[in-house]
């Protein structure tokens, strides 16, 4: 199934399913090449479109196993000549008189992974995976028919197909498909539909806090005074335990067009914790929830009476979560439960890897656990820098440092091996947030040159890493102009930015150095 999100995209999604046929859903996003790749490995023998996309599955179409078929979403696109159905046109309503079987063992999906690492695996994830995602998750997300799902993200992530198509379904909530990823449009699409529950991916979040923000700098002295005063009050109102936002900022977000939002759930990466703070004191609720494409995704997630934003929650109802290899009160993370995947597409060997005999399935993330059995990720088991004195380094602890500065958009910590030894040398690379210095040198009637920004940014970074253990600071960082490459889901591919060794000169205290 390749297309925008859209009621028949779900239709088609469900329609595989009670077919007995397995759904793989394509990302949008991919290249030719990629898209004959997952055609041919997972053998396909229909594709469902949209007119969009019409063309690149026609370019591939040689992938496709026989018979050929593809089903337009669009009836303007089907065409004979080109064998092309369209979807109305195979819709019937009339039932057969037989259904193929479908137990919860049947094979539903298989997702490839958009991959961080440059490796795009096929996840098999059965009825029972998914179905029992969604029970739990609903357990623990109180909603019903009476919601209404803003759908965000692209249906082809696991995060959003589960947690805002799925769950949806099996709360009998209604489902609203936004018209783009800009938040202009995500905050029209919320005041038009009253939509009352979106997920996201911290990113997204960002993006639409910052957009309110530049609206109330643009306020009149008076006013930015008066909303600097609330939030004042709601920060004391929190230390007392009194939840203020609600009542203090309700006409703030009828004028902003989010209202009718109660929850927002953020998913696929960190969340940073200032953010969803942010998102509170206005009268939002915000949290986070863990969990990857191998797990249908939803292990974990904040339970709403102990909210803490640096954590991801607790385990769902019907899962487990366990902690291993500890050191320093961090270990890899790895849990259990009826949602773990079947294994990855005829690849035996890369199951028996994550998999154990007790089927516990081996996350790969690093983390550790409180008292109330909360989970606190640390980072990625394969982006963790070994330091010469033998210290862990988890990059994305020291990204979330630096990326706290506005002037800075978003930060990549690598590891550079040192040639010769097996050791790395913490290394990072910045990029300046541009938007932000075109509206402070608006705000101060002037223009910041090249050298000006690039100053600034290296004394923020520095600042920022004057916060942590002296080990884990970048012994050097670079200012990028560009951002880094990302997946549809928005992650960074760090596979990209690998960094060939240095010498021990350069690692030197004296040696060379970008800033």
């Amino acid at each position: 199934v390749l297309g925008e999100n859209r009621p028949e995209w779900a239709i088609a999604y469900m329609a595989i399913h009670r077919a007995g046929a397995v759904v793989v859903p394509l990302d949008s996003l991919l290249k030719a090449g990629e898209f004959r790749h997952i055609i041919g490995d997972a053998g396909v023998k229909a594709v469902i479109v949209s007119s969009k996309f019409v063309a690149d599955i026609l370019e591939v179409r040689d992938a496709i196993g026989e018979p050929t078929t593809i089903i337009c979403m669009d009836d303007e696109h089907a065409n004979s000549d080109e064998n092309i159905l369209a979807m109305s046109a195979v819709m019937s309503d009339e039932l057969p008189e037989t259904w193929p079987e479908v137990t919860l063992d049947s094979l539903a999906a298989i997702i490839y992974t958009s991959g961080t690492t440059g490796q795009s695996k096929g996840v098999m994830l059965s009825q029972m995976n998914l179905g029992s995602d969604a029970a739990g998750s609903y357990q623990t997300i109180f909603f019903g028919d009476n919601d209404n799902f803003l759908s965000v993200l692209p249906l082809h992530h696991t995060f959003e197909c589960t947690g805002g198509f799925l769950l949806a379904v099996y709360g009998s909530s209604t489902i609203t498909y936004a018209r783009s990823l800009k938040s202009r449009d995500i905050i029209e699409d919320v005041k038009n539909t009253n939509a009352t529950i979106m997920l996201g991916v911290p990113l997204l979040f960002e993006k639409m806090m910052e957009g309110i923000q530049r609206k109330l700098a643009q306020q009149p002295a008076t006013k930015r005074a008066l909303i600097a005063t609330l939030f004042g009050i709601e920060k004391l109102g929190r230390k007392v335990g009194l939840k203020l936002g609600g009542k203090l900022f309700h006409s703030l977000r009828e004028k902003a067009g989010l209202a009718s939002l109660r929850l927002l759930i953020s998913g696929g990466a960190a969340l940073p914790p200032h953010v969803a703070e942010w998102f509170n004191s206005l009268g939002f609720l915000l949290f986070q929830g863990y969990g990857l494409t191998e797990t249908s995704p939803v292990t974990n997630i904040n339970r709403l009476d102990c909210i803490v934003h640096s954590s991801v929650g607790q385990p769902l109802p019907n899962c487990e979560v366990k902690i291993i290899d500890v050191v320093d009160g961090h270990g890899e993370i790895c849990v259990r439960g009826p949602m773990i995947m079947t294994g990855y597409y005829k690849n035996e060997e890369a199951t028996r890897e994550v998999i154990d005999e007790e089927g516990w399935f081996h996350t790969g993330d690093i983390g550790y656990t409180d008292e109330i059995d909360r989970l606190f990720i640390s980072g990625r088991k394969k982006n963790v820098i070994v330091t010469p004195s033998g210290k862990n380094v988890y990059p994305e602890e020291v990204e979330h440092h630096i990326n706290q500065s506005p002037y800075v958009l978003e930060s990549l910590v690598i590891g550079r091996p040192i040639a010769g030894t097996t050791s790395e040398d913490v290394y990072a690379m910045v990029v300046p947030h541009y938007e932000y210095f075109d509206e402070q040198g608006t705000e101060r009637g002037k223009e910041f040159t090249t050298e000006e920004i690039e100053k600034i940014v290296r004394d923020e970074v520095r600042a920022a890493i004057d916060n942590i253990a002296e080990y884990k600071r970048p012994k050097q960082f670079e200012i990028r102009s560009e951002e880094f490459e990302k997946t549809s889901t928005k992650k960074i591919k760090r596979f990209l930015y690998k960094q060939k060794p240095i010498s021990v000169d350069e690692n030197g205290t004296n040696g060379k150095r970008s800033h």
